[in-house]
């Protein structure tokens, strides 16, 4: 039996192509089911958390063995949910963490990580202009956690288009054969 993986895009309409690309590559080691965001079929639309927060929620009720996968906006809302005892991953990937996206919309990225106690996987590029992989790194410097792994990927861009290299990362940290 396949582990279920639930994915989330960012904010943005254009993170729906490519969530549903990270999908397809996936999708032979996992059972995938894509959160779609409300607001992704509206041109120009505004995330609504609390909508998207309750279909994750429903997304997630009765399962016992799930991953979650999370990009960006995607991320912070997801670990929010899990932070608060609300979804119970078994693992949890988080890429392109856009942290003073997070900060700007009311989280509090350094407390939500803190209180998140399954394996974690940080995926972000050298530079990514949401938050370069070094300042990443300086702030969870405090944070040496056990559950935390970061790992730095090249590029200066907020686009993962690398889906053959995330789907073997993720494979890895979660120990499925590629």
């Amino acid at each position: 039996m396949k582990t279920n993986l639930i994915l989330l895009g960012g904010e943005s309409l254009k993170n729906k192509a490519w969530i549903e690309q990270v999908r397809d590559g996936l999708q032979a080691n996992f059972e995938t089911e894509i959160l779609y965001y409300d607001h992704w079929q509206v041109a120009e639309g505004k995330i609504s958390f609390a909508v998207e927060t309750g279909k994750l929620l429903q997304m997630t009720a009765g399962l016992t063995d799930f991953i979650l996968f999370a990009k960006s906006a995607g991320s912070w809302m997801s670990l929010q949910a899990v932070a608060e005892g609300k979804v119970k991953p078994d693992k949890f990937v988080i890429v392109g963490p856009a942290w003073d996206w997070a900060i700007n919309n009311g989280f509090k990225p350094e407390e939500l990580i803190n209180q998140v106690s399954v394996p974690v996987l940080i995926i972000d590029k050298s530079f990514d202009p949401s938050l370069a992989f070094a300042d990443l790194q300086q702030m969870l410097a405090d944070h040496k956690r056990p559950n935390l792994q970061l790992v730095e990927i090249p590029g200066d861009t907020h686009n993962y288009e690398d889906i053959v290299g995330l789907t073997k990362l993720v494979n890895e940290f979660v120990g499925q054969s590629t």
